[in-house]
């Protein structure tokens, strides 16, 4: 079982780990420095404990405000996983979990933003009350104190004297709840009951980035904040010690002088930002060359199949690309898996009519007409990719085991046709075995991949190599009346009765310690790569079959490493 975890999870918690290392080291740096600093002490005389905690908590927010873009730079992560062999096979598998780093980054940004919010609420209070006693007294000492916080030409004289009012004058506390503000609706909206209920709430939200960006970098550009300029240095001209000053009267000490602290937010985002513009002008690039739709076949269980054509685009199997219809809605892109393999001459996606959007673009495509239609007619398509998925790795291994549920068998559709164009190409390749399992709620659902399956399954054993493919098809929900007819009437016929292979049919769910322990024997010291495309609870289910099974003390046992399908 440790091998397992060494094999499968060590090299990302390894990333995660060092990530979340230097989020502390970051904190604990800027909240000393705050803590001992002589330039700023008169600013912790007045806001104390909570400038250090704002402080410290927005260092972690500028830091991953440079990674939060970089995992949804789809045509980056592509790129690097395309570079073949230079990157490694366990780099590739951290790559693909781009998505779940990208909400990591975005919860620590939410953690680090309640602390900075509560900091700086506290913060203002204290300046208000300074300021406040500053007007009704006109202490020097006060207002030497309020000096070395805050800048107060930058403070209306006629702001009231409250900590909300201070802070709704100030361009930091402004933009601070524009920030937060939209960062509330981000989050809320990304919920995974919105995303996948209200998937354009989701889409259009979630470009209130622009507005998070923008107001992080003129967050600081009033420089509120000063700091001691003739503190630290004895060389200064006029220095001022203030832990020793302020022991004595104002007038046996040169006075201190003040400057305002630079913004940094926007040096922090500069890079990451600069990446993620390049990523948007290649997408745009992408969705502006033509593609023409040269067939549009419909398959049963309301799926359709668009076949397309597109001058330069190349694929490899497993990969994916997202398609926008303006004629249906001018901005929104949504991800499908390619299901033609690369070794044809076009490219082609599956798409389930389930929803507002599939369904306006099954009409367009002429859902339900019997007359034939001229290309011209079909609604134009930008297609941007295609990009890399951990599918592509299946090549690599010597033994592949690919599980689909439902839907999820899509990015299956493309790997095993081209798994058959190699090998009766007699290309060499290091596969030598695939397992391919698929789960379905109910019938119907094998209908549009059926025939797929039954010709690589019919041409494979054709040519002799029916043992490369073992497919295992499950029917989750049992069968219905009709069902169990059909399967006694065809009782002792080569072809299954529900789906027409030569495979049998299982009703239920598979026994995955069962599977994974055959496969496990029957090919020792191997390097079986396991594929999943579907729910959360099936991936964790065989996530940890992979680990368990890889640990196992005996050394004449496969190792499994899991990969999962991310878009």
């Amino acid at each position: 079982m440790v091998y397992g975890w060494v094999v499968n999870e060590l090299p990302r918690w390894i990333v995660f780990g060092s990530w979340i290392c230097m989020n502390i080291a970051l904190f604990i740096y800027q909240f000393y420095n705050f803590s001992v600093l002589p330039r700023y002490f008169y600013s912790r005389a007045v806001l104390r404990e909570a400038l250090m905690f704002a402080r410290g908590s927005a260092i972690i927010i500028n830091f991953n405000i440079i990674l939060i873009l970089l995992p949804v730079c789809r045509n980056l992560i592509s790129l690097v996983r395309g570079t073949g062999r230079c990157v490694p096979r366990t780099m590739k598998r951290i790559l693909d979990k781009n998505l779940t780093f990208h909400k990591a980054v975005a919860w620590m940004i939410i953690a680090a933003s309640a602390m900075h919010i509560m900091g700086h609420y506290y913060n203002y209070e204290r300046i208000a009350a300074s300021v406040r006693l500053n007007r009704l007294n006109n202490v020097e000492g006060v207002r030497l104190l309020l000096q070395g916080t805050v800048r107060l030409e930058l403070l209306p004289a006629n702001v009231p004297l409250n900590p909300i009012a201070v802070c709704l004058v100030t361009a930091a506390g402004f933009t601070g709840h524009v920030i937060t503000l939209a960062l509330f609706l981000m989050v809320t909206s990304s919920l995974e009951f919105i995303r996948r209920s209200y998937f354009e709430i989701f889409w259009y939200t979630h470009h209130l980035f622009v507005i998070f960006l923008l107001g992080l970098a003129f967050h600081q550009y009033q420089q509120l904040l000063p700091f001691q300029l003739n503190a630290e240095n004895v060389t200064d001209e006029l220095p001022h010690f203030p832990s020793n000053c302020s022991l004595k009267s104002l007038d046996s000490c040169d006075p201190p002088m003040f400057n305002a602290a630079p913004p940094q937010s926007w040096t922090f985002m500069f890079a990451g930002l600069l990446i993620y513009i390049i990523e948007r002008v290649v997408r745009f690039v992408r969705s502006l060359q033509r593609v023409v739709i040269i067939k549009v076949v419909q398959h049963p269980s309301k799926t359709i199949e668009i076949q397309m054509k597109k001058r330069g685009f190349t694929t490899e199997a497993g990969q994916y690309v997202f398609i926008n219809v303006p004629s249906v809605a001018l901005f929104e892109w949504h991800p499908f898996t390619l299901t033609s393999s690369p070794e044809e001459d076009y490219f082609s996606v599956h798409i389930r009519i389930v929803g507002d959007w599939t369904q306006e673009l099954s009409r367009q495509l002429g859902d339900g007409r019997n007359a034939f239609q001229q290309s011209w007619e079909l609604p134009i398509v930008a297609i941007d990719g295609p990009f890399g998925t951990a599918s592509e790795d299946v090549f690599e291994h010597d033994v592949g085991m690919l599980v689909g549920a439902g839907i999820g068998v899509t990015p299956f559709a493309s790997i095993l046709k081209s798994v058959f164009y190699k090998l009766t190409s007699e290309k060499k390749i290091s596969l030598k075995k695939v397992y391919f399992y698929w789960i379905c709620p109910e019938p119907q659902s094998f209908e549009w991949f059926a025939d797929m399956l039954s010709s690589v399954e019919g041409q494979l054993t054709a040519k002799g190599m029916s043992d490369f493919l073992d497919i295992h098809i499950y029917l989750s929900r049992g069968w219905k009346d009709k069902d169990a007819f059909a399967v006694y009437l065809h009782e002792g016929e080569e072809r299954d009765a529900i789906t027409g292979l030569q495979a049998r049919t299982h009703y239920g769910r598979p026994d995955w310690s069962n599977i994974f322990d055959e496969i496990s024997l029957s090919h020792p010291k191997t390097n079986v790569g396991v594929f999943f495309c579907g729910p959360p609870v099936l991936s964790h289910n065989l996530h940890e079959k992979c680990n368990e099974f890889t640990g196992r003390s005996d050394g004449n046992r496969a190792r499994f490493f899991y990969n999962k399908e991310n878009f």
